[in-house]
């Protein structure tokens, strides 16, 4: 294209424009929009109850309730306020957007917060999840959502229909409830990848409805007011989209190294597995461990893979990644067509009783390994895999080393996580034993070298020692001076509240001083 044809196009697109923005009543929307940044009794109202709405769709995992909360919340009034503030330098306008904004997120996590202190339910659903780690495509959902929101503005085209669409694909509301559930939790990094959500919406909605307001023709001009030079508005912009920039180019680079890692395993996979008439591959899964990669593949296959093969592939793979990698292959024995004559040896043969040993201390290796990471730090012994007929599934058991049983939702949780690691149907069932040893005093008085290690694990409670009650018990000769010895250690050493530590004393006619220290969820 010549430059006379660039300069051509140029000039229709700018008579277009011009013809277009002549069409915009600029000082009613501009007071129409300006009306969105007022505060009200109704606008918290409605502000609160959508945070709430959202807050018990997301526990319990109902997307409907979720999708109702965004259409409710006032929410987007103020940030396209902003958007448009910035556009005709207004920055009284942009500064009662702003504070609006920051009073409505800060009562909506605090409020959020409290009731998900108060509710029984507190163990992350899906629909929580699906809302902590924003990404690229997240920035490019809200960017279109701003530009179609303020062209609809402008133009008053289906502006009620579009409104609602933009505040379902934006989810504004959502993002900031699960930042206060991150908060009433104790999960401090679910709380924060809620709220970057929310700020990526945030951000990418103001920048984008404010190109649209200007190419739209909104300009200083429209303000009676005092007008802020061009460069304040730019470096307010570009502050912006620096502080947006730094977590999500993060996540983008996290986001492309899975995307390459899971192409470079399915093509070494495919080249080994996908063989004409003989295999096939129907999907796999992976997941990065501290000890390692773990890749599981379903392959169906006229005949057994040998165990050379699964070792080749092992080794192709592991020479792309730094920590071991370990490879299990699900296969589906079937029958091809080409060769009926197979059919009579593809027939699974019966398994020896030295491979089934091996296959149940596998199954059992691999459910210890899964527990333990989900139930960290708390040990997990004695675990028993028991067989019934085969219409029924496994039955999985173990021994979970903590003061409180496991309740319900945590049972259901903690099977659908092992259903998905092992692949396999399970009835789990768990009992409790104490978690800490009995603490005892040496010749000097003071806590022995077993006791204080045993009380090193307090550190890694889950959420902080302030979620938990101690209930300490000593008896013997000398209870009082050992279970003074164990406050001072847990307040002084581990900083545990004084007020979270309750102690007993336990008559005893045995001589030898002993306590033990149960620890309960508040």
């Amino acid at each position: 294209m010549t430059s006379a044809q660039i300069r051509y196009y140029t000039k229709k697109l700018k008579d277009f424009l011009a013809l277009k923005t002549e069409m915009v009543n600029h000082q009613a929307i501009i007071k129409e929009v300006a009306s969105g940044v007022e505060r009200s009794w109704v606008y918290y109202l409605m502000l609160l109850m959508s945070g709430l709405i959202a807050l018990l769709g997301l526990l319990t995992n109902s997307v409907a309730v979720v999708i109702g909360a965004m259409l409710i919340s006032p929410l987007m009034g103020p940030i396209i306020s902003s958007g448009l503030a910035l556009t005709i330098g207004d920055l009284a306008l942009a500064r009662r957007a702003f504070r609006t904004i920051a009073i409505s997120v800060g009562l909506t996590i605090l409020v959020t917060a409290f009731f998900t202190l108060l509710s029984p339910l507190k163990e992350p659903t899906s629909e929580i999840l699906a809302r902590v780690r924003p990404n690229i495509y997240d920035l490019f959902i809200a960017v279109l959502s701003g530009i179609v929101g303020a062209v609809a503005l402008c133009t008053k085209r289906n502006y009620l229909i579009t409104a609602t669409g933009v505040a379902v694909a934006t989810a504004v509301i959502p993002p900031l409830s699960v930042a206060g559930y991150g908060l009433g939790t104790g999960q401090l990094m679910l709380g924060m990848g809620g709220f970057l959500l929310f700020f990526t919406n945030f951000v990418a909605i103001v920048l984008t409805s404010d190109l649209v307001f200007f190419i739209m023709g909104f300009r200083t001009s429209h303000v009676e007011t005092i007008q802020y030079s061009q460069r304040t508005r730019l470096l307010v912009i570009g502050g912006l989209m620096l502080l947006i920039s730094i977590p999500l180019v993060y996540t983008l680079v996290v986001d492309l190294r899975k995307m390459n890692t899971s192409k470079r395993i399915e093509r070494v996979l495919k080249k080994h597995l996908n063989q004409q008439q003989s295999s096939r591959m129907t999907g796999y899964t992976y997941q990065s461990r501290k000890d390692g990669v773990q890749i599981r593949a379903t392959v169906n296959t006229v005949r057994r893979i040998a165990k050379p093969l699964e070792q080749k592939i092992e080794q192709e793979l592991q020479a792309d990644f730094k920590p071991p990698v370990n490879l299990y292959l699900e296969q589906v024995l079937v029958a091809s067509e080409r060769l009926p004559e197979q059919i009579e040896s593809n027939k699974p043969r019966e398994e020896t009783p030295t491979e089934i040993h091996n296959k149940v201390v596998r199954l059992v290796h691999n459910a210890e390994r899964e527990l333990a990471a989900l139930l960290t730090p708390f040990p997990v012994r004695n675990v028993r895999l028991s067989f019934a007929t085969q219409a029924q599934p496994l039955g999985l058991s173990a021994v979970v080393r903590r003061d409180w049983p496991v309740n319900e939702d945590e049972l259901l949780l903690l099977t659908r996580q092992l259903e998905k690691a092992l692949q396999l149907p399970l009835i789990v069932s768990f009992r409790t034993a104490p978690l800490l040893p009995t603490l005892l005093l040496d010749d000097d008085g003071k806590l022995n070298q077993e006791s204080q290690q045993a009380l090193s694990l307090i550190a890694q409670l889950p959420g902080g020692v302030t979620g938990y009650r101690l209930q300490l018990e000593a008896s013997g000769r000398n209870d009082r001076q050992l279970a003074s010895v164990v406050r001072r250690h847990l307040i002084t050493k581990l900083g545990v509240p004084e007020s979270s530590i309750s102690t007993q004393y336990k008559r005893s006619t045995d001589r030898q001083t002993e306590a033990t220290l149960r620890i309960m969820r508040r």
